[in-house]
């Protein structure tokens, strides 16, 4: 009976470890080409499949364990994290190569335990664990590498006499820290006027493998209209450009976006074409809307295209339907914006391949075989009356023909 209740209460252990079971959102880290005396990082997810909270530990395996740091610190004894099906937790690992480390690849891993698994009221057992191992591959590099990506760039409207605020955020891609500078300029609503540029200089750092939003305001006498904000951020390179409004006080503001612009693919010479611009109000009223394009061939423009006014209840989309007739076979390319309340979208295209013969050297081909047919009709005629001139003299026939 004794080596009964034994087995039992083994079959019962065995069923509540399988029920406490840890998932992690990666079982493999690697960390390219990281600077010696540098820092990179990644983010794991940690949960359980337990109803009630389960303590996080770790261990730190391989030649790389005296690199590996986390946050939060979770073997830190005052800041005990827990998990369970409804808690996931975030867990940063961070690794720091020494100064004096050698070039290469290295290996070790991270395996995440859960602590005691007691659930207040019940019978588990204190000695239950569940375990998950990250294995770890690191890439260690003396060359400096100075990469990084910014985006995100937003500058939200604005009533008349408030500064310009802005925000973005950058990532570094590379191995160095990487400290961002900022310039925007912005442009007139047709974008044919500079009207203010913006400078700044951050003293924070972005580490290696982490990004940070940044924000930043200036002082404003624009004027009420829309204007557009061309950003570009040192040492990344890339660029972005946004639109903004300048409001009356108490002004709602209106905001539309031109979705896309469709057509066929393909069609043939002579064929009407249905161009369709699709607008979408995200505001708040009724806005009038008017697409306003231009179709160009081989970087020459061929025709403009404008279509009627439509309003535009909140919320709605529509189709701002034009209509184009080609007349050459080619490749078109189809651009243009949606002026909608005296504000523009953002430049939307698309592409229309047409095949078949050209109609305009149709008709020139047309009109050189005509004209050689009426000369020939009228060379006959001139030598016909000559003829008949001749017969008439060698009869001596009188009067003219």
């Amino acid at each position: 009976m004794y080596i009964i209740i034994i087995i039992f209460m083994f079959l019962l252990s065995t069923v509540i470890v399988a029920a406490a079971g840890l998932s992690v959102t990666k079982a493999e880290i690697v960390y390219d080409k990281v600077l010696r005396g540098g820092y990179a990082e990644d983010i794991v997810y940690v949960a359980s499949d337990t109803d009630f909270d389960v303590p996080l530990e770790y261990e730190v395996l391989g030649d790389i364990a005296d690199w590996i740091y986390f946050e939060p610190a979770i073997n830190d004894t005052n800041a005990t994290l827990y998990v369970s099906r409804n808690h996931v937790q975030p867990l940063k690992i961070i690794i720091q190569p020494p100064e004096d480390a050698a070039s290469g690849n290295y290996t070790g891993g991270v395996r995440i335990i859960t602590g005691t698994i007691n659930k207040p009221e019940g019978p588990y057992g204190s000695q239950l664990q569940a375990a998950f191992l990250i294995r770890i591959k690191v890439s260690v590099t003396g060359e400096q590498i100075l990469s990084c990506n910014f985006g995100g760039l937003n500058v939200p409207d604005i009533e008349i006499g408030e500064p310009i605020m802005y925000s973005f955020s950058v990532l570094n891609s590379g191995n160095v820290r990487v400290r961002p500078n900022i310039s925007i300029d912005i442009w007139n609503q047709d974008q044919s006027r500079l009207v203010k540029s913006i400078l700044n200089n951050y003293a924070i750092d972005v580490l290696p493998t982490t990004s940070k939003i940044f924000n930043g305001e200036s002082s404003s006498n624009l004027r009420i209209g829309q204007y557009w904000a061309y950003a570009t951020v040192s040492p990344c390179g890339n660029s972005e450009i946004v639109s903004f409004s300048v409001l009356e006080k108490g002004q709602i503001a209106d905001v539309g976006d031109l979705l896309r612009i469709e057509n066929k693919p393909w069609a043939s010479t002579g064929e009407i074409v249905p161009i369709i611009p699709i607008f979408r109000n995200g505001g708040q009223r009724v806005v009038s809307a008017k697409f306003k394009g231009v179709i160009t061939l081989n970087n020459k423009i061929v025709d403009s295209i404008d279509s009627d006014f439509y309003d535009v209840p909140p919320g709605d989309i529509v189709n701002l339907t034009v209509f184009f007739t080609p007349k050459k076979q080619g490749q078109y390319y189809i651009s243009g914006r949606v002026l909608y309340n005296n504000k523009l979208t953002f430049e939307k295209s698309s592409i229309l391949n047409v095949t078949g013969e050209d109609i305009n050297e149709i008709n020139m081909l047309y009109v050189v075989v005509l004209i050689i047919i009426i000369i020939i009709i009228l060379l006959l005629l001139i030598l016909i009356k000559k003829k008949r001139r001749r017969i008439h003299r060698d009869r001596g026939l009188p009067g003219r023909l």
